[in-house]
């Protein structure tokens, strides 16, 4: 079974990731990877870029977001259909008009089940835990069961995907 990044970062994303769109394509097509996600924090920034050049390059693309959500914690979704875009995009932009900060939002766990048609959670990824266990020594299972069900209730069940 072939190998497919869920979970790249461009440039866009300031200090997470550093190839532009088109070499993340790129490189996706060198290690024959029949698709990859792109996943900016809090934008879709780089999305239209690493659309063409996927398809150019023959990998499938597909498009997501690392959304920073109210309690600092990041929750990756992946677009499923153009539905979920509009959803993200709505998300985004809601969260962004509520920010005073450039670059800083958040979008708020009650407002997110309005809008997971169309999206996925990815659950169990590289930074995609609460803000407070990156302060804790050792996760407690507690504080991470509760955590995967705030997740669960908010995206539902169905729009879920684990990874590694």
């Amino acid at each position: 079974m072939p190998y497919v990044e869920l979970h790249a970062c461009s440039a866009f994303s300031f200090l997470r990731g550093g190839s532009l769109p088109e070499q993340i394509a790129e490189v996706a097509a060198e290690l024959g990877m029949p698709a990859a996600a792109l996943l900016d924090r809090n934008g879709v920034y780089g999305a239209q870029r690493f659309s063409v050049a996927a398809r150019e390059k023959g990998v499938r693309p597909i498009v997501g977001c690392e959304l920073t959500m109210e309690d600092r914690s990041v929750l990756p979704v992946l677009v499923e259909t153009a539905n979920g875009y509009k959803n993200l995009c709505e998300l985004l932009t809601q969260a962004h008009l509520r920010s005073d900060v450039k670059a800083e939002c958040s979008v708020r766990w009650d407002e997110l089940p309005e809008f997971t048609d169309g999206l996925v959670a990815l659950l169990g990824s590289a930074g995609c835990q609460p803000a407070v266990f990156g302060s804790l020594p050792k996760t407690s299972a507690r504080a991470g069961r509760e955590w995967h069900t705030t997740v669960r209730q908010a995206a539902g069940r169905s729009r879920l995907a684990a990874c590694a």
